[in-house]
């Protein structure tokens, strides 16, 4: 089975990190925009692997724009609060967002035998 994310890549001074918005929990980072997409892949097929077995799958419905609407919000509610708790947050050099496709085992025979 087939899932397309939208995915929010985040490239700071020291690190790139990535997460997709659809997927609460699942988050990744590397070193390099290319190798964090590769690793924010891996890391949505095995949350969403983990979470058939649980019997719950997030859909993949957030677009681009939604992810880009959805990461203002979360950088709009987190400055305070980062702030007035942590000081300065280090800076954001650039963002992007990706649809990324990851591809998990059809969830049918995980089911069956966790019915069974």
């Amino acid at each position: 089975m087939k899932l397309t994310y939208a995915v929010v890549i985040e490239q700071a001074p020291n690190n790139c990190c990535a997460y997709a918005p659809d997927v609460p929990g699942c988050i990744s980072a590397a070193d390099t925009p290319d190798e964090m997409l590769a690793m924010i892949r891996e890391a949505l097929t095995f949350h969403i692997e983990e979470l058939i077995e649980g019997g719950a799958v997030p859909a993949p419905s957030m677009s681009l724009d939604g992810a880009i609407a959805y990461q203002n919000g979360v950088l709009a509610d987190a400055g305070a609060t980062v702030s007035a708790e942590c000081g300065e947050a280090p800076p954001t050099l650039s963002t992007r967002f990706e649809r990324v496709e990851i591809e998990i085992a059809d969830p049918r025979p995980t089911l069956a035998a966790v019915a069974g």
